[in-house]
Parts: C-alpha cells; sequence; structure tokens
C-alpha cells in the first residue's frame, strides 16, 4: 500500500509543471485583440497564479485535464485496492485486521454482533464511479477545431466529482491506516487453517535439491492429498516418508513447517519500502 501511495505522489509531482498551464486566448487562441501584447499578457497572467506559461493556447487539446483526472482516478483506484483488501481481513472467518471503531460506527441495524466496513464502502463505492466519470473525460478528447460544442463541457460535470470522490477516498483510507486494529493471533491461526498444506512448496522446495524437483513435488503432492483424505497435519504425514527421513531429521522437518522460516526476501522489501517513504517525507 505505501509502495502504491509513494507513485501516486510520483504521479502528482510529475505532473505539475504540464498540467498547471495557464489557459488564456480567446475563441480562436490567437490573441489578435492584445496585438503584439499577447505573449506577454500570458507570461503575466501565469505568473500572478503560479502558473506554467503555455507554449500556445492550448484549448482545445484536452490532454493536460485528462491527465489530471487519469492520476486522480489511480489514486482512487489504489485506495479501492486498499479497502477491498481490509474489507476480506474483517470477515468473520478472517478477522485479521479491523477498520477502527467509534459509538455508532460500523453497526448493523438488524445483527447486533456485526461490525461492518463503512469506510471501505465508501471507498469501493468511489473506486467504482471514477471509472465510468473517466470515460466521459477520454470521450471529451476528441473536439472539433479550437471551440467545440459539448465535448469539453462534460468536464464541468465530471472533473468536479472526481475530485471530490478522491478526496473523500483519501479521507476515508487516511482515517483507516492512522486506527487500524491488527489481530496478530489471528493471523497466526489463520496460517494453520490448512492443517500445514500451507507450508507444501516449502517442504518440496527443501527437497528438490535432495531428489530432484519433480521427484519432490510429486511426493508432497501426494502427501497432501493424503493429509486431506485422512484429516491429517501434513507435517505428521511428511515426517513419516522414508523419502524426508532419509534427508531431514524431525527437527529439521519441524524448522520447515515454521512460516517465519519461508518468508523469502519480504523484509528487504518492506525495508525498501520506507527507505523510500522516509525520502519523501525529508
Amino acid at each position: 500500500w505505501a509502495s502504491a501511495f509513494k507513485r501516486d505522489l510520483d504521479r502528482i509531482q510529475a505532473m505539475k509543471s504540464r498540467v498547471l498551464t495557464a489557459q488564456l486566448g480567446g475563441a480562436v487562441g490567437s490573441l489578435a485583440s492584445l496585438q503584439d501584447q499577447g505573449s506577454l499578457v500570458v507570461s503575466a497572467f501565469a505568473k500572478q497564479l503560479n502558473l506554467t506559461v503555455p507554449t500556445s493556447t492550448w484549448h482545445g487539446e484536452r490532454d493536460r485535464i485528462v491527465e489530471i483526472a487519469s492520476v486522480l482516478g489511480m489514486i482512487v483506484g489504489n485506495t479501492g485496492k486498499m479497502a477491498r483488501d481490509w474489507s476480506l481481513m474483517m470477515q468473520t472467518e478472517i478477522a485479521e485486521l479491523f477498520e477502527p471503531t467509534a459509538k455508532g460506527r460500523g453497526g448493523s441495524s438488524t445483527m447486533p454482533h456485526k461490525r461492518n466496513p463503512v469506510a471501505a464502502a465508501s471507498v469501493l463505492a468511489a473506486a467504482n464511479r471514477v471509472p465510468a466519470l473517466m470515460s466521459s473525460i477520454y470521450q471529451s478528447m476528441v473536439q472539433e477545431h479550437e471551440r467545440s460544442l459539448g465535448s469539453w463541457h462534460a468536464e464541468w460535470l465530471a472533473v468536479p466529482e472526481i475530485f471530490q470522490l478522491c478526496a473523500g477516498a483519501l479521507t476515508r483510507t487516511g482515517e483507516v491506516l492512522q486506527g487500524f486494529e491488527v489481530n496478530a493471533e489471528h493471523m497466526q491461526q489463520n496460517l494453520e487453517c490448512t492443517n500445514g498444506l500451507i507450508m507444501a512448496e516449502a517442504v518440496m522446495m527443501a527437497l528438490a535439491p535432495k531428489i530432484g524437483r519433480l521427484n519432490a513435488h510429486h511426493l508432497v503432492e501426494a502427501a497432501c492429498k493424503t493429509a486431506v483424505a485422512q484429516n491429517q497435519h501434513l507435517f505428521d504425514v511428511v515426517s513419516q516418508l522414508d523419502e524426508v527421513k532419509g534427508q531431514f531429521s524431525q527437527e529439521e522437518i519441524r524448522n520447515i513447517f515454521k512460516p517465519e522460516n519461508y518468508l523469502g526476501n519480504i523484509q528487504q522489501q518492506i525495508d525498501a519500502v520506507l527507505k523510500e517513504a522516509q525520502g519523501e517525507s525529508k
């Protein structure tokens, strides 16, 4: 999530010089009414508003508007991805993560025990709405000559709503990120809900250098089927196989089944994201 937000911040920064550009040009764009002072007036106008001076009148070219809306659309999409994740993690069967709670927030009108992901609902509604608005923005790029009829007027409806939805999604997401309730104990329990099957790949990869990857795959696949059929923990099945006992001690097999021993480079990824975020804040 932090990595996605960092890219959104980069996108905003990168587009500023292109999209925060003054537009002053009349119907045709020649500024003929200002005679030979047109460029000077545009420069003074842009400076007064702290905007970039355009190389040419651009009111018939809507790519700047589209770029702004597109970046906002991606931001809303990224918040929607986060909201989808945490709403799923709030499900009763998962119960690993919860939105912050307060009196009157998240309760159900019919189920007193229920804790609804109300912030996620708002963010996901925005993420559902913005793509439809973006369709209108992209269609508005096709205009006739310098002063189109209808196309750029459609922006007047879509762009403000995109800004509003983006602001709302960011506000709700910010509130949740600052008040998350994390149930680490449930996370640990959920790792065990498959009776060890989640560690099947770790077992296979540990065996692969010993007996070959394909043989290891077939062996572990068969062990998984046995574990499921007999409702056993995969460790109990694997630890009794001659092919495994001949390669590993019981303690080594037990260590293979510890999720904390099969995290790959995830800590390095976390460190890199945090370092990147800290650089942005300086």
